[in-house]
């Protein structure tokens, strides 16, 4: 149960981290390539927590502090009502997963 929660949460620190490091350095290209992976990672991730074969609930309460955390970001880290725009766009993407993946296998043909 936790290996999937804790290599998402790895890949979320890393990349939070090079995002700081190419941002201190002045690689502007790196930086937004890495600032996307970090908002995809961050809208998506329930999704990807599936990916890594766990339980797409459990992203349930981190993604709105994630997402609020980004929104913050986007906003240039000043209050803005943008920022609850990322949250519910999150929230909705989370709740639109679970839904989905609610139905991950396919069904069984018959034959009769």
């Amino acid at each position: 149960m936790w290996k999937p929660i804790l290599a998402y949460v790895g890949i979320y620190v890393i990349l939070f981290v090079s995002h700081i490091i190419a941002a201190a350095n002045d690689y502007v290209l790196l930086f937004r390539l890495i600032a996307i992976l970090i908002t995809l990672q961050t809208l998506f991730a329930g999704y990807f927590i599936h990916l890594l074969q766990g339980n797409v609930i459990h992203a349930r309460i981190p993604v709105p502090f994630l997402s609020a955390g980004l929104g913050w970001a986007y906003a240039g880290m000043n209050e803005s009502w943008t920022i609850g725009i990322w949250v519910l766009v999150a929230v909705i993407l989370q709740f639109l997963t679970e839904r989905g993946l609610k139905y991950d296998s396919l069904a069984q043909p018959t034959d009769g």
